[in-house]
């Protein structure tokens, strides 16, 4: 199993310039559509995009965004997996996580791999100015709700819940790794042993009310 530090991040903006965003989906017309909204921004320098899992890690690495926007469904490898190798860089971005099926359990899922916040397709507006700006200025964007929180530890082996917790909760990976009396390293491996147990089980369908 691959190992993945996750890196620390300062909040991305100094006042000197405008914040870079890398924009990874597989769709022209969304990646357009987010470009020319972005575009549009004062506080957004460069507005950057990708196709694709590897072009977003080649992007991001010959970049150094300050947030990537990831779509949960990329061809060869999910979003999930995308934002791991994103968090896992030496001078990571801020990472928002969309989706057309965004809920509780893929949030939390998003929290596991790294990400600082999770976004529906459906707020892609002011909604992910507002999150781009905040993430930029170093604000996590996750709200997660204790019923979400109950019903994915539920999934999980006992003694991984209070890592998801603490996760939940804010706590950094420092310290969770220090009240666990662990390594970063052992945490990373559980935290990336967790993401594969929720991703391993399918969500379940929608029900309309």
């Amino acid at each position: 199993m691959e190992t993945l530090t996750q890196g620390a991040r300062a909040p991305s903006t100094d006042g000197a310039r405008g914040i870079i965003v890398l924009v990874v989906d597989d769709h022209p017309a969304v990646r357009h559509g987010i470009q020319m909204l972005l575009d549009d921004e004062p506080g957004i320098d460069l507005v950057a995009s990708a196709a694709s899992y590897q072009e977003g890690l080649e992007r991001a690495g010959e970049l150094a965004p300050d947030v990537a926007v990831v779509d949960f469904q990329l061809p060869e490898r999910d979003g999930l997996t995308l934002t791991r190798k994103l968090a896992a860089m030496p001078n990571p971005p801020r990472i928002l996580l969309f989706s057309a099926y965004a809920d509780g359990r893929l949030e939390l899922a998003a929290l596991l791999a790294g990400a600082d916040a999770m976004l529906g397709k459906d707020s892609l507006g002011l909604e992910l100015c507002r999150q781009i700006e905040a993430l930029a200025r170093g604000e996590p964007q996750f709200s997660i709700s204790t019923q979400a929180l109950a019903a994915v530890s539920e999934e999980l082996d006992l003694e991984d819940r209070p890592i998801l917790g603490m996760l939940a909760a804010g706590a950094s990976p420092e310290e969770i790794a220090t009240v666990l009396g662990i390594s970063v390293a052992e945490l990373d491996l559980r935290r990336s042993a967790m993401l594969h147990c929720l991703k391993a089980r399918p969500r379940l369908p929608r029900t309309r009310s």
